[in-house]
């Protein structure tokens, strides 16, 4: 069993995708979008938009598409990162942050790991700890 995370964004999930390729590596695509599927009913300026995203990074898949549905960012769910080396971390963290708001400084923490979290541009929360 795995658990893979989807992630909705209000019409920027292709920069979002790029974007978390830039930042964490690996390889990704869109799959589809809203215009390949005649049976969905979107507006003109969706149908460029994507129905269906994946990225592969490591041994991690993150699935996503954009919604025409209204998004509520909250701190419900976070996108957690653990790595065991600190430069990858400090790195992605800095990257994560660019254009976002950084809600904890990536510092060593009482219990001996370094950790941060931040809120990228797109409003993912993210969590990242390197022991």
């Amino acid at each position: 069993m795995k658990l893979i995370p989807y992630l909705h964004f209000n019409g920027n999930c292709e920069e979002a995708l790029n974007t978390y390729i830039d930042i964490l590596g690996g390889s990704g695509q869109v799959v589809s979008r809203f215009g390949d599927n005649p049976s969905f009913q979107v507006p003109d300026d969706f149908k460029n938009k994507v129905m269906h995203a994946s990225m592969i990074f490591d041994d991690n898949v993150i699935m996503m598409s954009d919604t025409t549905r209204r998004i509520y960012q909250g701190n419900g769910a976070v996108m957690s990162i653990n790595d065991g080396n600190e430069e990858r971390i400090r790195l992605i963290f800095e990257k994560l942050s660019a254009g976002g708001e950084v809600t904890m400084p990536l510092e060593k923490q009482f219990w001996g790991s370094l950790f941060g979290q931040v809120i990228d541009k797109f409003g993912i929360h993210w969590m990242l700890s390197c022991p």
